[in-house]
């Protein structure tokens, strides 16, 4: 069974995705051998030495767990920091919001012959819900960003 509001979670990924992709390009790992590639950078720059720490971290459950209106509240100060004129690809901050709220509070499962609203986070799966859960990470993580940038360390995700 598909989820009501699938085709405005697609619609939304395709038009926020590309933006999330060049806001985070600094500090994005695209793959292994792009990781590599920066961690040979950053010996040839004379940052790496034997007491270099290499740390790494898991959000568990990061999708289903997203806190709803906190998510909400970051996507709108994403759309107003990458908008122009107001405007995203033509479209109202107001109307991308309200398609936003639609795709999380249409998500509803079928568990042991009952129907069950999702009132947390976002659907496993749903497109967009991955897009804004790296919004929102992106967000959390400035100030480790900042913190990184200013010692000459390197960060990625």
């Amino acid at each position: 069974m598909r989820a009501s509001a699938t085709g405005i979670s697609h619609f939304l990924d395709q038009l926020l995705r590309p933006i999330f992709d060049q806001a985070a390009r600094q500090t994005a790992f695209i793959n292994d051998i792009h990781f590599v590639r920066r961690l040979e950078l950053y010996r040839d720059l004379g940052y790496l030495s034997s007491s270099t720490i290499f740390i790494t971290f898991d959000v568990t459950d990061l999708y289903t767990m997203i806190p709803r209106d906190g998510a909400l509240q970051i996507l709108e100060e994403f759309l107003f920091k990458h908008a122009k004129q107001g405007r995203i690809h033509g479209m109202t901050i107001d109307t991308l919001m309200k398609m936003a709220r639609l795709v999380l509070d249409t998500n509803c499962f079928f568990f042991e012959n009952k129907y069950y609203q999702q009132i947390r986070g976002g659907a496993m799966g749903s497109p967009f819900t991955m897009t804004l859960a790296n919004i929102y990470m992106l967000k959390w993580e400035q100030t480790l960003i900042e913190h990184q940038k200013s010692h000459n360390e390197l960060y990625g995700r």
